[in-house]
């Protein structure tokens, strides 16, 4: 499967100055179905950082929906501190 993670400005930006930045799209290859917890853990973002995911033009809120699936997520990140 190739999943393809699209990454919101918001969330760069917490880890543009980190030792390993990300890029806005990045694709994962996987073998079998996974969890969309552990495809955001693979990437190297914490999940808690992405409190909007969206799938298919559709919201998700669980992080254990499992993706079985070519897709394209999009994360998006805080959109304010606190």
């Amino acid at each position: 499967m190739k999943i393809t993670l699209r990454l919101s400005e918001s969330l760069l930006s917490i880890y543009r100055e980190t030792a390993n930045p990300l890029n806005e799209v990045m694709v994962i290859n996987l073998e079998e179905p996974t969890t969309l917890h552990s495809i955001i853990i693979k990437a190297g973002i914490n999940p808690s950082l992405t409190p909007m995911i969206i799938i298919n033009n559709k919201r998700i809120s669980s992080l254990n929906l499992l993706i079985d699936n070519d897709e394209i997520i999009t994360l998006i990140g805080p959109l304010a501190g606190g």
